[in-house]
């Protein structure tokens, strides 16, 4: 009785109510998919074919309640739903992408320095956010984003920007 009381608050209509299962059920298979599959590979399995909204509205709406269903189920903290730059990203990119919100995923590194022994050590560190628009996009911490090295960002853009003056390359 619990369960239905918390989905009747929660969820205004059945679609909100399947987009969170979605949402939990590629959430659950993206780390078999991310050490089965080729980072290129991925990128066009979760690359939906897109579906136009109906406005600006909707697509506001339907952005917001995206984001907040991967963020709480990502909160759980609890196996494979730990919150991760990578999961969050993958996730938001082919949920966001099925609705027509042109996005872009971006990977980049950079070396974090430590001290072990009162020796300075460099460690490779890994990242993943989205662009839309060329700006960093639905990011907590774009000031953080903006220290990796962008390495690679899919769908590649075909204009004729330099990739250089991209946020996040350094």
């Amino acid at each position: 009785m619990n369960i239905i009381r918390k989905v009747r608050l929660n969820f205004d209509s059945l679609d909100e109510l399947l987009l969170f299962l979605q949402i939990f059920f590629l959430i659950t298979i993206l780390p078999f998919l991310i050490k089965l599959l080729s980072i290129p590979r991925l990128m066009k399995t979760l690359t939906p074919e897109t579906r136009k909204s109906n406005g600006a509205l909707i697509h506001r709406e339907l952005k917001d309640k995206i984001v907040k269903y991967t963020d709480y189920i990502l909160s759980r903290n609890f196996l494979v739903y730990k919150s991760s730059c990578l999961k969050r990203s993958l996730t938001l990119y082919h949920f966001l992408r099925k609705v027509d919100i042109d996005i872009q995923i971006c990977f980049g590194i950079r070396y974090k320095k430590f001290f072990v022994g009162g020796k300075g050590k460099k460690k490779i560190e890994g990242h993943a956010w989205l662009l839309h628009n060329d700006e960093v996009f639905l990011e907590p911490n774009e000031d953080m984003t903006r220290t990796y090295k962008m390495t690679y960002c899919f769908p590649e853009n075909n204009e004729s920007k330099d990739k250089d003056n991209r946020p996040g390359v350094h």
